[in-house]
């Protein structure tokens, strides 16, 4: 439980021959973040390492997002320190929740109910990540960042992603242009998020590989993220797929009955995390 807890947090912070500049006048990869941002759903599944001075935590995750009713539902598979866990997890909106059945101790933590509940605007927004849009438990939400890409990407190659052709682009995502690209009204508070973010990263650049179909969706993500917490240096690494475009299965959410909300004990020990090791730019 404590690894799936600290892989979300991770998410929230987090060819063929030589490359080509691309000489395209709307720059593929931020056109294919807009496409994809308007369609009503998909499946993901997404492979994740998040490495620690503790020791590292590996995760896969599939399921299913409703993207016009900001729901889903996904399982975890994680594995740390030699144990693997398998979780089941709902989210609606900025609300998450996971599954403690078969988790020993779990019971004592929840009074006996079968969810925990997290609200991820106050939990992160005491670490003043609330106001991003990729602070929710959704990790497609990282395509979102894509729209801030622009003159240093590449053309790579081709490739087929589960049965799809589909271009293959390296792009630079610029934070500080992602800033301006939120709309007006929550614009200081997203300046607030991506400081945050930026501090954690030493930087305001993130690299991602990115493929791309003939209708202009993302069908897979690739990055890696060197953040710096409380002093200590993490790595997140990870490739998501993004298929089977169209609507998807509604998704039960957990009743306030049967789930215990942990919100207020995560927002108090995430106040005392530092994020950075030097300065960002």
């Amino acid at each position: 439980m404590r690894a799936a807890i600290a892989a979300v947090a991770a998410v929230a912070i987090s060819g063929c021959g030589a490359a080509n500049a691309v000489k395209e006048a709307v720059d593929p990869v931020a056109k294919a973040a807009d496409v994809t941002g308007k369609v009503q759903g998909y499946k993901v599944s997404a492979d994740m390492t998040v490495s620690t001075p503790a020791g590292q935590v590996t995760a896969t995750i599939s399921g299913d997002m409703d993207r016009a009713n900001r729901t889903g539902q996904m399982t975890a598979r994680e594995s740390v320190a030699g144990q693997t866990m398998t979780i089941a997890e709902r989210f609606s909106g900025l609300s998450f929740y996971m599954d403690t059945s078969g988790l020993p101790g779990a019971d004592q933590l929840t009074h006996g109910k079968r969810w925990l509940k997290m609200d991820m605007a106050r939990t992160l927004g005491s670490m003043g990540l609330g106001s991003l849009s990729t602070t929710g438990s959704d990790p497609s939400q990282f395509v979102d960042y894509l729209r801030a890409t622009g003159a240093n990407t590449q053309r790579l190659g081709s490739d087929t992603i589960r049965g799809v052709a589909a271009t293959h682009y390296h792009a630079v995502v610029d934070l500080n242009k992602y800033v301006n690209l939120v709309p007006q009204a929550d614009r200081a508070a997203a300046r607030q998020g991506i400081s945050t973010l930026k501090t954690a990263l030493g930087t305001h650049t993130m690299a991602m590989d990115v493929w791309i179909d003939g209708h202009k969706l993302v069908r897979r993500l690739k990055f890696g993220l060197p953040e710096c917490v409380n002093s200590q240096k993490l790595n997140l690494n990870m490739t998501m797929d993004l298929y089977d475009y169209g609507p998807q299965p509604a998704t039960q959410v957990p009743s306030d009955s049967d789930a215990y909300d942990i919100t207020p004990l995560l927002s108090a020990a995430m106040k005392n995390i530092k994020t950075g090791c030097g300065t960002s730019s």
